[in-house]
């Protein structure tokens, strides 16, 4: 975007406003499939109420809409030569939303979690929120390094012009892709994903007696016997 304005001396608004549009509906997504998981859709319930998922979608909208304001506001800092107090004025809104949602996201997981362990659930299930919860929290501890560099840019004004990118975009776009990875990571299909399907339904103690009972009926199997032309064969000797 940037590299094409530099060469033609005009600015492409087409390419602008698509990376404007890609770049808040990117969390955007993020933070709605969050808040739906954290809910406890498809575990404890099977769909979020039509109230709690209009208050969703509301929230989300305001955020996107915050999201668009600040990043078009900080794209043209330089241009309008803006003062640091409004560019620090313009970020509190965002910023406070940010950490309110952070707070019911993390809230809502743990009260699921301790939902699931009073109703003796799957331990896999049970551990994939705990595990949850502290993807979150690392994330939480990255999302404030960035803010602070942000920060320490918009009152400092001594970042290199060929290093603007980085506390506004190279930052928040590497914190974004270890949540990204680490929530794949977690949800990688592995030899017992299939129990998360059966969670709802399963207590903790029955998978637990379950696995020992596999173990010991493995142990006790009975050897196929051969049918065929083979068979036949070895009966006839």
């Amino acid at each position: 975007l940037h590299k094409d304005w530099n060469n033609s001396g005009s600015e492409n608004m087409v390419l602008f406003v698509l990376a404007m549009i890609f770049y808040g509906l990117k969390y955007l997504i993020t933070l709605r499939l969050l808040m739906h998981t954290s809910a406890g859709a498809g575990v404890v319930m099977d769909r979020v109420e039509t109230r709690l998922g209009t208050k969703m979608d509301i929230t989300c909208a305001v955020f996107f809409m915050l999201q668009w304001a600040w990043k078009l506001v900080f794209n043209y800092k330089y241009r309008f030569m803006l003062p640091v107090r409004f560019m620090m004025l313009i970020t509190v809104p965002g910023t406070l939303l940010w950490l309110s949602l952070f707070w019911w996201v993390y809230r809502q997981f743990h009260v699921l979690s301790e939902t699931l362990q009073n109703k003796k659930l799957a331990s896999e299930v049970v551990n994939l929120y705990i595990n949850l919860r502290l993807v979150l929290v690392g994330t939480f501890v990255l999302a404030i390094v960035v803010l602070l560099l942000q920060v320490a840019d918009m009152w400092l004004m001594s970042t290199p012009w060929n290093l603007q990118w980085l506390p506004y975009d190279g930052a928040p776009h590497a914190v974004y892709t270890l949540f990204l990875m680490a929530m794949m990571f977690m949800f990688w299909p592995h030899k017992d994903s299939w129990k998360l399907g059966y969670s709802d339904h399963v207590e903790q103690h029955e998978t637990e007696a379950g696995g020992v009972e596999a173990q010991r009926d493995t142990g006790n199997q009975i050897e196929a016997e051969q049918i065929g032309a083979n068979g036949q064969k070895e009966e006839e000797r």
